[in-house]
């Protein structure tokens, strides 16, 4: 089942139970003259027209986008439950004046309330059904993320509430006559409705600002608060390779319309891009689905050079690679230290001077104290091999994987040229994992693998 139809049966059902709430509060007021029923009766009389309300709001709201509404009809959600809220207001309001009036006339005939178990029982199977049509209507209005229904469901938790206070006050106003007149207590109890009814409009007083607030920051596009630091947790911790510089979110009834600029190198190719994008919007969407996601570009200039940086770029200039760089400042002076990746069946000796002017070049760019090297093979150059390549290669590889206990491969590419092979295995992606945990996770099944499988290429597994 849709939302759109979840939305409808939800309202509808709240027009039939408040319409039958409505006729049940206002027949047991009149025969009892209780303030506090009648003043349930009304509040119930403008519930139903306010579910009435949301039912036409939400058929309304379903309506798809058009040329004059590119937005959808969802804002129709709110302007019903702004205009629930008003009505509200009017019936706090009667009650108060009301209350008032029976309050500060002379003798107690205004405040006499004929109680019967007819008032008892209303008011009992109207907290039954406030119950139930709350709880439900919260499900829905949450699922859905629907305004009207959310007003609605505040109408019935109110009820609630105001149900309970109407019962202890026509339960005050049964056994006021068994208490001594003119005692506090007698006194209190006769008074019992009228209070009792204060309290219900104090309580429609404070749903009317919850409600209004909500309607009215919806309606002026007030940044979902939630929303938006999903999508910025989001984007800090699953895209950190491109910035989030600002972040638009509205939501129109259901669906959110979201539109971020993220920063990203200013070499970026369009297609690449478009990419990215798309990425951003398939992240966004699993979070908050049914979102529509505007992603913009914006170029950032290259940072400037760290001295990180500048000392791969010296390497470079020397023909060989450099990892494991440790740059610090120490006592002595700063120092840096560097893995340099040289040829493995080259001689040291004819690297010596390369490796010497290296030192230097970072001690005079650096104003470094020392420069230390550390020498490994390039482990970027293919092997060669002198054993063949079994025919049942793939077979045996995915065997080794599974007997390992590692993931069964989505793809076994061997490339060769003679004798120089190597083996790529993709695995599928595990999510959750750190950069330090994927290394060590993938080191270990390439290790199973060396010790399983003949030597006959290079293995290397990633993910996909």
């Amino acid at each position: 089942m849709d939302a759109d139809t979840k939305k409808a049966i939800a309202a509808g059902s709240s027009v039939l139970w408040s319409a039958l709430l409505t006729v049940m509060k206002f027949v047991v007021g009149i025969m009892t003259g209780s303030l506090g029923i009648l003043s349930e009766a009304l509040h119930s009389a403008l519930d139903m027209l306010a579910a009435l309300g949301t039912y036409f709001a939400v058929k309304i709201a379903a309506r798809p986008a058009d040329a004059e509404h590119p937005y959808g009809h969802g804002r129709i959600e709110s302007l019903t439950a702004l205009a629930e809220t008003l009505l509200l207001l009017v019936t706090a309001g009667w009650v108060i004046m009301e209350a008032i009036e029976r309050l500060t006339a002379e003798g107690t005939d205004a405040l006499h309330v004929e109680t019967n178990v007819w008032a008892f029982v209303v008011i009992i199977v109207s907290l039954l059904v406030d119950i139930s049509r709350a709880r439900m209507l919260k499900r829905v209005a949450k699922e859905t993320k629907s305004d009207a229904l959310e007003a609605d469901a505040a109408h019935f938790a109110s009820d609630i509430w105001s149900s309970a206070a109407v019962l202890l006050g026509i339960s005050g106003a049964a056994v006021a006559h068994l208490t001594l007149e003119g005692s506090w207590l007698h006194w209190l109890l006769l008074r019992a409705d009228v209070l009792a009814s204060l309290a219900v409009a104090v309580l429609i007083l404070h749903i009317c600002w919850q409600l209004g607030c909500t309607s009215i920051n919806n309606l002026m596009d007030k940044t979902d608060g939630e929303a938006a630091r999903t999508v910025r947790t989001l984007m800090a911790e699953r895209m950190p390779a491109y910035p989030l510089q600002s972040l638009r979110v509205r939501e129109v009834g259901n669906k959110a319309y979201i539109e971020m600029v993220v920063a990203v190198p200013r070499e970026l190719h369009v297609d690449t891009a478009h990419d990215i994008s798309e990425a951003i919007e398939e992240l966004i969407e699993k979070a908050l689905p049914g979102a529509e996601t505007a992603v913009h570009m914006h170029p950032r200039d290259a940072a400037a050079d760290t001295h990180e940086m500048i000392v791969r770029r010296i390497a470079l200039t020397h023909r060989f690679g450099v990892h494991g760089l440790v740059l610090m400042h120490a006592e002595q002076g700063y120092t840096v230290f560097a893995d340099l990746e040289l040829p493995a069946d080259a001689s040291l000796d004819s690297w010596h001077v390369a490796i010497q002017a290296f030192r230097k070049e970072v001690q005079l760019r650096l104003g470094a104290h020392r420069v230390m090297v550390h020498v490994e093979p390039d482990l970027r150059e293919i092997p060669a091999f002198a054993t063949l390549v079994p025919d049942n290669w793939e077979q045996l590889v995915r065997q080794a994987m599974v007997s390992g206990g590692a993931p069964i491969p989505s793809a076994v590419n061997l490339y060769t040229n003679g004798e120089r092979r190597f083996c790529f295995i993709s695995i599928p992606r595990e999510h959750g994992l750190s950069v330090q945990e994927s290394h060590e996770r993938l080191s270990a099944i390439n290790k199973k693998l060396r010790a399983t499988l003949p030597p006959v290429a290079r293995i290397i597994v990633g993910y996909e």
